[in-house]
């Protein structure tokens, strides 16, 4: 292969890892203002990882109108609007009733923290399963099973939860970054 072939291939392969980002940061956009309003949050982890998992295997660009129609079947399941709302609330009373110095707070707080994380990754791991029409009940009530793939999305979760402490305009696509994690330990 002469120089200048050799030359056009990175090229080519330079434009595909960046036009992967790009959908994936696209995605990320979507996923974080689909989710603003925090009842569709599961609905739009759901309709990211389905357009993740169509780029992936068939090449398709995510297009916001095939996002909001998945957003909008995600959210037909009363489950999809309750369970995020819920889970914020618990959370909120968990963590100022340890500020309030509730006794044994230095031992439940790490638990807290880790049944959190335990919560998030379940959750993410059975919204890269999602499709239209699926019940998102039937999908909790099976969830992915794999230490590996578990602690993949764990490390991933820490990992953007710290990026975002450290640099906050990453939050705008933090949570496209979680659902391609979770769609990636799913296709392996």
């Amino acid at each position: 292969m002469t120089r200048r072939a050799e030359a056009a291939a990175s090229r080519v392969a330079r434009s595909a890892r960046l036009a992967l980002l790009a959908e994936v940061l696209l995605v990320g956009v979507l996923v974080c203002l689909a989710a603003l309003p925090v009842v569709t949050a599961l609905a739009s982890a759901g309709a990211g990882a389905r357009a993740l998992r169509g780029l992936v295997a068939d090449g398709r660009t995510p297009t916001a109108r095939a996002f909001a129609a998945d957003l909008v079947a995600g959210l037909r399941d009363p489950l999809a609007l309750a369970l995020p709302p819920l889970l914020v609330v618990v959370g909120a009373l968990d963590v100022l009733a340890l500020l309030g110095g509730l006794p044994g707070g230095a031992v439940l707080g790490p638990a807290i923290g880790i049944a959190l994380v335990v919560v998030v990754v379940v959750l993410l791991r059975c919204a890269a399963r999602w499709e239209p029409g699926a019940r998102w009940s039937a999908l909790l009530s099976s969830p992915p099973t794999g230490l590996v793939g578990n602690v993949a999305v764990a490390c991933a979760l820490v990992v953007v939860v710290l990026v975002v402490l450290q640099a906050p305009g990453f939050a705008v696509v933090a949570p496209g970054l979680l659902v391609f994690a979770s769609v990636a330990v799913a296709g392996r």
